[in-house]
C-alpha cells in the first residue's frame, strides 16, 4: 500500500503544488519587476518615488480586498474555473501595461486586473493546498513558496537586462509573455468532488407569503446579508486566533513588500550600480529557497512547534533589517540579504501552516481571505513610508530600521 506521502502527492496534490508555485512566482515577478523599473518609471513620468511605491502597494491592496470573494466564487463556479479565469485576467492586464501613456493608466491596469486576480489566486491556492495535505503540509507549502525564490533569483537580473536592452515598455511586454506560461498550471487544477447545494422546497403557504409584495423585499435583503455573512464567515473577525494570524502577517507584509519594492533602489542610493543591485537579489533567492523547507522536517514530525519556528524566524528577519544601514560592502550586503530571504520564506510557510492549525477545514478559504484582506495597511505603509523618507532625507536607512522592528512587535499576541 502507498504511504501517506504517496497518497498526498498524487496527481491532484502535485497539480496543487504547481499552482501554488506558479502563483508565488507571478506575485514575486510583478513586485520585483516593478521594483527594478521604479527609478525608470519615476523619470519617465516625471513623478515622485513614493507615488510609484503607492501604485505598487495598491496592487497588493486590491489583492487583499478581492481575496474575500474567493470563497463565494469557489462555491458558485468551482475552483478550476476561478483559477483559470483569474490567471488569464492577470496576464492580460500585464500585456496591456506597455501601451499606457501615463501613470494613472498603469495604476488602473495593475490594480483592477493584476491585483484583483493575484488576490483570488493567492487565497484559493493556499486553501486548496491546506485542504488536500494533512501530514506533509509544511513540505507542500514550502515547495509552493519556492516560486518566490525563483522570482527573486531570475526576474530581478532578467528585468534589468530587458530594461537595458528594450526599454521599460519592451521589458514589461516580455514580462507579460513570461507570465502567460502560468496558464497551463491553472488548467491542471481539478474541482473537488462535492454535492450541489439544493434549496429545500417550501410549503404552499410559505410560497404564497414569499410572493407577497410587502414581505418580499425585506426578506430578500435580510437573506442576502445573511448569505453574505455565511459565505465569507464574518464571525472569524471576532476570534482571537484571527488577531494572532493578522499580527503575524502585519509584520511580515511590511518587511516583505518594502524589500520587494525598495531593495534595488536602496542599494543604488548606497552607491551600487543597478546591475550589482539586481545581482544582490540572488543571495536572497538562495536563502528563500532554503527557508521554504528548513522547518519542514521538524514540524511535520512534531519535533518543533510551529509557533517556535515563527518566533525564531521573526527575530532573524528583524536582525537583517536593523543592521542593514551599517553594512556597505558587497559581501556583507549579500550575507544579510541571504538571512532576509531565509527568514521571509520560513515565515510565509509557517504562517500558512499555523492558519490550518487554528481554523477548521471548512473555514480555511474564508480564513485565508480575511487574513489577507486586512493586510492592506502594512502594504500601504510599506509602499509609502520608504519612498517618502527617501524623498525627504535622500536615504532609505531610517525606513529599513523602523520596519525591522515590526516582525518582533507583531509577535506580542502570541505571548
Amino acid at each position: 500500500m502507498p504511504d501517506d506521502s504517496q497518497r498526498e502527492f498524487d496527481s491532484m496534490g502535485c497539480s496543487l503544488v504547481l499552482l501554488s508555485f506558479s502563483v508565488n512566482l507571478l506575485y514575486g515577478c510583478v513586485l520585483k519587476s516593478l521594483g527594478v523599473l521604479l527609478p525608470t518609471l519615476t523619470d519617465q513620468f516625471t513623478t515622485d518615488t513614493w507615488i510609484i511605491g503607492i501604485v505598487t502597494s495598491l496592487i497588493s491592496f486590491a489583492s487583499d480586498i478581492t481575496g474575500l470573494f474567493t470563497a463565494p466564487l469557489e462555491n458558485l463556479f468551482g475552483s478550476r474555473r476561478v483559477v483559470v479565469v483569474s490567471t488569464l485576467m492577470m496576464c492580460l492586464g500585464l500585456l496591456v501595461v506597455p501601451f499606457a501613456t501615463n501613470i494613472l493608466q498603469i495604476a488602473a491596469l495593475l490594480v483592477l486586473l493584476v491585483g484583483t486576480s493575484i488576490g483570488i489566486l493567492n487565497v484559493l491556492s493556499k486553501a486548496l493546498l491546506a485542504k488536500h495535505f494533512r501530514r506533509h503540509l509544511t513540505v507542500a507549502c514550502g515547495m509552493g513558496n519556492i516560486g518566490q525564490a525563483v522570482a527573486l533569483l531570475v526576474f530581478a537580473p532578467m528585468m534589468q537586462l530587458f530594461l537595458d536592452t528594450y526599454g521599460w515598455r519592451g521589458a514589461t511586454l516580455l514580462m507579460a509573455g513570461v507570465c502567460f506560461h502560468a496558464v497551463p498550471f491553472a488548467v491542471l487544477v481539478r474541482d473537488a468532488d462535492h454535492k450541489p447545494n439544493y434549496q429545500p422546497l417550501t410549503g404552499r403557504n410559505e410560497h404564497h407569503e414569499a410572493d407577497s409584495p410587502g414581505k418580499k423585499c425585506p426578506l430578500s435583503a435580510g437573506a442576502s446579508c445573511l448569505r453574505l455573512c455565511k459565505a465569507t464567515n464574518l464571525g472569524i473577525l471576532l476570534e482571537f486566533n484571527f488577531v494572532i494570524m493578522y499580527m503575524c502577517r502585519f509584520g511580515l507584509n511590511i518587511a516583505y513588500n518594502s524589500w520587494m519594492v525598495y531593495f534595488v533602489p536602496h542599494l543604488v542610493a548606497k552607491g551600487c550600480s543597478p546591475q550589482v543591485a539586481a545581482a544582490l537579489c540572488s543571495p536572497a533567492a538562495v536563502g528563500y529557497f532554503i527557508g521554504t523547507v528548513i522547518w519542514a522536517p521538524f514540524i511535520d514530525r512534531g519535533l518543533v512547534k510551529c509557533t517556535s519556528g515563527i518566533i525564531v524566524s521573526s527575530l532573524a528577519l528583524s536582525v537583517s533589517y536593523v543592521v542593514d544601514p551599517w553594512v556597505n560592502d558587497v559581501i556583507g550586503m549579500a550575507a544579510i540579504t541571504f538571512l532576509l530571504g531565509l527568514s521571509l520564506s520560513a515565515l510565509y510557510t509557517l504562517t500558512d501552516v499555523l492558519t490550518k492549525e487554528l481554523f477548521e477545514m471548512e473555514r480555511l478559504t474564508s480564513a485565508f481571505g480575511w487574513i489577507r484582506a486586512f493586510g492592506f495597511l502594512p502594504r500601504i505603509l510599506a509602499g509609502f513610508f520608504p519612498g517618502w523618507i527617501y524623498d525627504t532625507r535622500g536615504s532609505y536607512d531610517v525606513a529599513f530600521v523602523v520596519f525591522g522592528f515590526s516582525p518582533v512587535v507583531s509577535l506580542l499576541p502570541m505571548g
